[in-house]
């Protein structure tokens, strides 16, 4: 299909539907722009178009590079695991179950804000697995920490009445339990003596 461009109004209309065109829209004018019969050729719209089309493109790139970067600055916080193995006397000494769920073994609540429903260091059973679930990546949590909540000294020098005689993290001697930063898959081992 053959088209030209009206030269008054810039409407696309059939080659032979032209002229009556310009009689019908335009009559003034219709006589002196068929005369010259001046032809304008179809253009497909792209490139009739193409600033708007790169403004557009360039704020499509721009909202996606956007939310790529904002996807990525979202803190997701954190969900891990590390274990705490106590041994009393050469016995294993039972970490209790819910530390940060249950009021009873839930004394420090200064990490609160970090937690949902539950402190953000706790215990689900007995295996002495920490459960650090918290809505931000941007805090270390410490051994310190949770003994805390735990309700245990603040220093970490015991454990229910027992004085820790060694503390070793992945198998590395530790000085006290405010120096460990909780890490998934970390292996703490605490040895008490009455």
């Amino acid at each position: 299909m053959d088209t030209e461009k009206c030269l008054v109004c810039g409407t696309s209309v059939k080659k032979e539907n032209l002229k009556g065109h310009l009689e019908r829209v335009h009559p003034k004018r219709a006589g002196s722009i068929s005369e010259r019969q001046l032809v304008v050729k179809s253009v497909p719209v792209f490139r009739s178009h193409k600033k708007r089309n790169f403004a557009i493109l360039g704020l499509l790139a721009l909202v996606v590079i956007g939310v790529s970067v904002a996807a990525a600055s979202y803190d997701r916080g954190i969900h891990w695991h590390p274990n705490l193995s106590v041994t009393l006397n050469g016995s294993p000494y039972t970490v209790p179950k819910d530390i940060g769920i249950d009021p009873s073994l839930w004394k420090d609540h200064s990490l609160d804000q970090y937690g949902e429903g539950m402190a953000p260091l706790h215990t689900h059973d007995t295996s002495g697995t920490i459960h650090v679930e918290a809505r931000t990546s941007h805090y270390d949590f410490t051994l310190h920490e949770f003994l805390a909540i735990w309700g245990e000294p603040s220093d970490g020098s015991a454990i229910d009445g027992h004085r820790v005689t060694s503390l070793t993290v992945d198998g590395v001697q530790q000085a006290t339990t405010g120096d460990v930063v909780l890490k998934d898959g970390q292996k703490i081992i605490m040895t008490l003596s009455p």
